[in-house]
């Protein structure tokens, strides 16, 4: 009866363990997964805070004054971004960081900040971080 337990009880173990390192393992390709469900189901649309808003790469935030004579800028509403933007976003992205430069996001949108790559470089969406053609 105490060898059966011991061979059961080891049997679990194994499978607890193996388990376990499937789930360390495949974490990653899970997190993408559930981003890119939770992105499916999700109206920006349905989204009526700036943070919430914010907080999710497939949203953007739409800004303008609050009253009619009004001159500051509020959070307005949120909308999806087009899966085409969304590309060109991520390319711009990648060229940004292969550049050396950082990529930024604020309620202005999304660009790549140059001045940590160097002096005098600003960003080209198609070659990244680059010294402009009039002090070359």
């Amino acid at each position: 009866m105490h060898r059966r337990n011991a061979i059961l009880f080891s049997l679990f173990m194994l499978v607890a363990i193996a388990a376990t390192l499937l789930v360390y393992f495949y974490q990653r390709i899970t997190d993408r997964m559930v981003k890119e469900y939770v992105a499916s189901i999700t109206t920006c649309g349905n989204i009526t805070s700036e943070a919430d808003c914010y907080a999710r790469d497939f949203c953007e935030g739409i800004y303008g004054p609050g009253c009619v004579d009004c001159q500051d800028t509020t959070f307005l509403r949120c909308e999806n971004v087009s899966a085409q933007t969304a590309a060109s976003l991520s390319q711009q992205r990648e060229r940004c960081e292969a550049t050396s430069g950082t990529w930024f996001r604020n309620r202005l949108g999304r660009f790549c900040l140059c001045q940590s790559a160097g002096a005098n470089l600003m960003f080209d969406p198609g070659r990244g971080c680059i010294m402009p053609a009039a002090t070359q």
